[in-house]
């Protein structure tokens, strides 16, 4: 018994000796890497300081590069949106012959064709989509333009949100903001003048038309029949027989209010007009292009980025010529030893 308990005891002690050892290594690989990332530090700042002059030629050559770039060869576009609306034809249709025109930007003189613009003009246009409006809270209005195609209809995830019925919206790249007011006014003039569009407007328009007139008879009929109830009303008053009226449904005479019913036909009629009122084109404009003022990519972003890249550039170009030595030595001398894995 006692040499067990002896045994136990001597096992303890050992085990707290080994956890320590394991702790004080981890301990130590801490400080390491730590020590190491300073040192790092501390030698790039003083490789750095050496070097600045080198590095600076490479970031100026970079800025150069990129200011140069900007203003010869790549052209600063502007950009702005409009928001429309298509009544009752399909804003799919609407924005789908929009989007043929994208197709035909890398050709201007389709363009200038099409948008019966000149090919000058039509070369400033860098790029005309239209995109759909997209609904998160199905309050009818929209929450956020899906210009990155983020809706997709058949994803259960997207359950939570819906495309606005009848907006849509038309986004242009311009490299001359001047030609802004008379790209809008063709591109309007191309949507309106589909045989396609203005024929399904003019369908709703004609529907629309035939609704109305129904709707004023319905309420003739109406007022005539409130009229003839009221009449029988009085007669009961004074004791006189009158014609008795039926409400449909039913097999008794029955007092019947219309003056509801005539007012909701009336604001369905008056809403039915004001439509035709308004809307006097197959789409119409609800927030106009406001003036492209702002480029996309400014010079200043290409004189950073490519100074940026000069800078990454100009340090490995350092580094390799600093130690040229001792990487000819490795590439040329001795290979197997410094690339020899096993």
């Amino acid at each position: 018994m006692n040499e067990s308990n002896n045994e136990q005891n001597s096992v303890r002690p050992n085990d707290e000796i080994d956890l320590f050892e394991l702790f004080s290594r981890i301990w130590r690989g801490f400080v390491s890497i730590f020590v190491a990332i300073k040192d790092f530090f501390v030698a790039f700042i003083i490789f750095t300081i050496r070097k600045s002059l080198w590095v600076g030629s490479f970031a100026l050559i970079g800025i150069l590069v990129g200011f140069m770039y900007s203003k010869t060869i790549k052209k600063s576009y502007y950009t702005s949106m409009l928001e429309g609306f298509s009544g009752d034809v399909n804003n799919a249709v609407v924005i789908d012959h929009i989007n043929q025109l994208e197709r035909m930007v890398k050709n201007p003189e389709v363009l200038a064709n099409y948008l019966n613009i000149s090919v000058e003009q039509a070369e400033q246009v860098r790029m005309i989509k239209a995109f759909y409006g997209i609904d998160v809270n199905f309050d009818g209005a929209w929450d956020f333009v899906d210009e990155n195609g983020l809706y997709n209809p058949r994803s259960l995830k997207d359950t939570l949100m819906v495309r606005v019925p009848s907006v849509f919206f038309i986004k242009v790249h311009l490299y001359d903001e001047d030609i802004l007011p008379v790209l809008r006014n063709r591109l309007f003039r191309h949507i309106n003048n589909n045989a396609h569009i203005r024929t399904l407007f003019e369908a709703d328009s004609i529907q629309k038309e035939a609704l109305i007139a129904e709707l004023d008879k319905e309420i003739d009929r109406i007022v005539r029949l409130d009229s003839l109830q009221h009449l029988q009303r009085l007669g009961r008053d004074r004791g006189l027989e009158g014609d008795k009226v039926y409400v449909l449904g039913s097999s008794e005479p029955e007092l019947k209010l219309f003056n509801t019913e005539i007012l909701e036909m009336h604001l369905r009629k008056q809403m039915l007009k004001r439509e035709l009122e308004i809307q006097k084109e197959p789409v119409i404009i609800v927030q106009d292009f406001v003036a492209a003022q702002y480029e996309e990519k400014t010079t200043s972003f290409y004189a950073f980025t490519l100074g940026f890249v000069l800078v990454i550039i100009g340090y490995v170009f350092a580094i390799c010529w600093t130690f040229r030595v001792r990487l000819r030595k490795i590439i040329m001398e001795d290979p197997i030893k410094y690339f020899d894995t096993q």
